[in-house]
């Protein structure tokens, strides 16, 4: 009678937490099938019910597709003053945090999954997992990639279509496949201005 009792409510907490997990996982699912550049602030806002850490006046203004285990939108953390053009695809299977200030232009991709080489049976070998940063102010033009394990400094600019597979300094211009230094960036005194609300 007594493990009778325990394994039935055991039985109701496991659905409890699944069904939580469903349901914010269901949430950005439905941020992401809104239509690009409308429904911005309702978007953000089912993001951040579903569980992804968005600063405010933030806004995600296309679509985001969040993939990995479980509910990835718990391993993205989006500072303020940050506006998303999307679409963006964010692979979680560790953390990506995304600063405050940031510009990310249309399609692009943060990967925090990669996989070892193989054998030659099965070349995608086991996986690696490691995390993202992307600093203050920077820009993620069009189209680039961001590869695991990347940090982009603070103020810094990634070209469109630029494949980022290393660290990428404070205040500097990368482009290329993959990216690779162009130049060193002016840095002006006194404060950025982050209260622009310019898409990219």
């Amino acid at each position: 009678m007594v493990a009778s009792r325990f394994f039935t409510r055991a039985a109701r907490l496991i659905f409890q937490e699944v069904e939580t997990l469903i349901n914010r996982r269901i949430l950005a699912d439905i941020a992401a099938g809104m239509p690009a550049q409308s429904f911005s602030r309702t978007r953000t806002a089912l993001l951040r019910a579903a569980g992804v850490k968005i600063g405010e006046h933030s806004l995600i203004q296309g679509p985001i597709r969040l993939s990995g285990e479980g509910n990835p939108c718990l391993l993205l953390t989006i500072g303020s003053y940050t506006i998303i053009s999307g679409p963006l695809h964010i692979d979680l299977g560790a953390t990506v945090h995304i600063g405050r200030g940031v510009r990310i232009g249309h399609d692009v991709s943060l990967l925090t999954i990669n996989h070892e080489i193989g054998t030659q049976h099965l070349r995608s070998g086991l996986r690696v997992f490691a995390p993202i940063e992307v600093g203050t102010g920077a820009w993620l033009a069009s189209r680039t990639t961001v590869l695991p394990g990347v940090t982009i400094g603070a103020g810094a600019v990634v070209a469109a279509g630029a494949v980022v597979t290393r660290d990428v300094a404070p205040n500097t211009l990368v482009a290329g496949v993959p990216a690779r230094l162009i130049r060193t960036l002016d840095v002006a005194p006194g404060a950025a201005n982050l209260g622009s609300q310019s898409s990219e």
